[in-house]
Parts: C-alpha cells; structure tokens; sequence
C-alpha cells in the first residue's frame, strides 16, 4: 500500500540553493489553489526543537511537492508531484508545550496583487502591457500577442493584477501565474477539459470519496448572454446577445457579458451568444466542501469525473482546491465543484467573490 509523503524545499538567500527540510520536521501543510480569484497559498507547519525559526525569513522561496510512496521508509521527491512554488509571506515560531514554527505564503503572483500599477501611459496593447509586467516580477512571459492599443482608463488606479486579468477578460484570455514562474496570458489551454481524476463513492475498494454536499437550483443561471469584442485599429465594437424569455419572465433578467476575440463578426458574436446561452441557462449543480482521499493531480478549473452519487455522477469543473496533508491524518483534497465551467475570469472571481459572501 502506497504511504502519503510531503517534500519540501526552501531556497538558502544567501546561496540561492535549495535546502530539503526534514521529513521527520513536517507536521501539517496546506495549499491552496485557485485560479484567477487570488494568488495561491500556504500555510505549513514544521517541529522547530533544532530552531529552524532563526534560519527562516519572509521572501524565502519555497517549493512544495506532494504525493505517494512505495516504499515508506526510502523514497525521494522524484516520486512525488510539485504543487507549489512562491516565498514564505510570515514566519511565526510557538515556544509552548512544542516547539513549533507556522509558515505562510503566497505564489508569484503576490507581487502583481500587492502592487498598485504606475507604467508611464503610452500607447501599448494589452500582450505588451502583460510583458512588461512579467519581466517586472521576474516571471517567465508565456504571452499571446494582441493588437489593438490599451485606452489609458482600463489601466489607471489598479493593482497590477487587477489590470492583467481586466485586459484577459477584454481579450477573451485567461491570466495566471504556473508553479514553474510563468505569467501565461492568452486563451484556454484544451487541457482545461481533461478529467484529472475520477472520483467514487460507495464503489468498494475503488471508493476515494469521503464526503459530498450537492446543491441542485436555479442560483447561477444565466439568461442572457451579451459577446462583444472590439476589431480592428479603431476598435470597432461588434457586439451580439441571446436570451431565454421565459426564464427571464420567471426570474428577472441575469445577464453575463463576455470578452471574446473569437467574435470577429456580429454573425459570429451571436453564435457564441447563442452557444453559451444554451449552456449557462441550464440549472447549475454545484458541491461544496467536497472531501476525497489526497490526489496531487487535482487542481483548479481542471476537470473531476464522479460516480456513485446516481442522477448527479458526471463531470465536474473545480473551482478551488486546497490540498491538506498531516502527519497524524495522512492526505486529502478538499475542493469546491461546478457543473458549469467559468468561462471568464471576471465571472470566475465573482462567482467565488458570492460563494465567500454566501459562506460568511
């Protein structure tokens, strides 16, 4: 039977070298991860009895991998799967019964959060102002170029992130920062729609799910859909929309707007209108505070396949994952899930910015 492992490495300021902390010193670590809303985080917690606390310092880069082992008691990280890349925001040492020693932090997307943007106005198009920033935050650009230049208002009095995922939404793009140091600015990877994981309930020895909660209502439908994208130097404005009335007439108008660089035409605008509205106007079933046995795999806006649950087994999209392992407990997933994929990141922040409201 394969044995849940936890590796991680914390990079010496000095040397700029990776230094693995001890198995035996991990007692709990957490990651967080979903895309678009915030930087993905961490929370660890290590034994600090040869104090650790004195080596570590903010803005130490840490690198955090996860997985499971054959062999429990000789393994390496080569087994394991990296989740986790980004520096320790807080270091919080406990003199008390045990010692113990809290890391916190965030991924490379921090900076672009914290940051308010102050590039000089010029006229750019949204690639190049994705660009500059990425070289910025010393992050690799994996940029799809665009054409049409930036009004100066899309961009004043933001924070940098705000203003990257602002000029995605405008592009029909999606922006985020990869555990290898990316920015990637440009469309929907295709790996979007591959099931990362099949999750089973009640299917004996192949069950890995410890808990669902589904909710099945007409909150989250959308009965209008708007496409606009603007074409060309002058940024013409094409723009189509589609509506179901009769949705319309029993719940009031709930209108989505998107950004789509594909609508390059009205007759192509109102496809997509009409293709999206079909979809969006179907009633959403979500999951909250799904829990399944720890799969590094899982990660958010990739795709879960579940079985067992009668009419509501199929595929999922994740909203958000939170990955938890403890030395007492082992591995698990807990992870939020959606029958309808978020299609834009402005809608994707919203729909988590209510789901956190709903919660409070």
């Amino acid at each position: 039977m394969k044995a849940p492992r936890c590796w991680i490495e914390i990079y010496n300021p000095d040397t700029q070298e990776p230094v693995a902390v001890r198995w035996t010193d991990i007692l709990d670590v957490s990651v967080e991860n979903t895309l678009y809303l915030a930087a993905d985080s961490f929370e660890i917690v290590l034994r600090n009895d040869q104090l650790l606390s004195d080596w570590l310092r903010k803005e130490q880069e840490i690198r955090i991998w996860l997985g499971y082992v054959k062999n429990a008691s000789e393994w390496d990280k080569s087994e394991l799967t990296h989740v986790f890349t980004g520096k320790i925001d807080g270091v919080r040492p406990n003199f008390n019964m045990q010692m113990t020693v809290q890391l916190l932090g965030r991924d490379y997307s921090a900076p672009l959060l914290d940051s308010e943007f102050n590039l000089a106005f010029a006229e750019r198009t949204s690639s190049q102002i994705a660009q500059i920033l990425a070289e910025k935050r010393g992050l690799t650009p994996k940029i799809t170029d665009t054409e049409v230049i930036i009004e100066k208002d899309l961009y004043q009095d933001k924070k940098e992130w705000e203003v990257l995922q602002a000029l995605a939404d405008r592009e029909g793009f999606v922006c985020y920062v990869t555990k290898e140091k990316e920015l990637y600015f440009g469309p929907r990877s295709d790996d979007d729609e591959t099931v990362v994981a099949e999750l089973k309930y009640r299917q004996k020895e192949k069950s890995n799910v410890i808990s669902i909660n589904f909710d099945d209502s007409m909150v989250g439908v959308i009965n209008k859909v708007v496409v606009r994208h603007w074409v060309g130097k002058h940024k013409r404005l094409v723009e189509a929309e589609d509506h179901n009335q009769d949705l319309i007439d029993k719940y009031g108008e709930k209108v989505r707007i998107v950004y789509d660089s594909k609508a390059k035409t009205d007759e192509l605008a109102k496809a997509q209108a009409t293709k999206r509205l079909k979809e969006w106007s179907r009633a959403v079933v979500t999951a909250d505070e799904v829990r399944v046995v720890g799969d590094p795999a899982i990660s958010a806006e990739k795709m879960v396949d579940i079985e067992g649950c009668g009419r509501f087994d199929g595929k999922y999209y994740i909203d958000r994952v939170r990955h938890v392992y403890q030395k007492s407990e082992g591995y698990l997933c807990e992870l939020n899930i959606t029958s309808q994929r978020p299609d834009s990141a402005a809608q994707y922040r919203q729909d988590l910015y209510n789901y956190q409201e709903k919660k409070a």
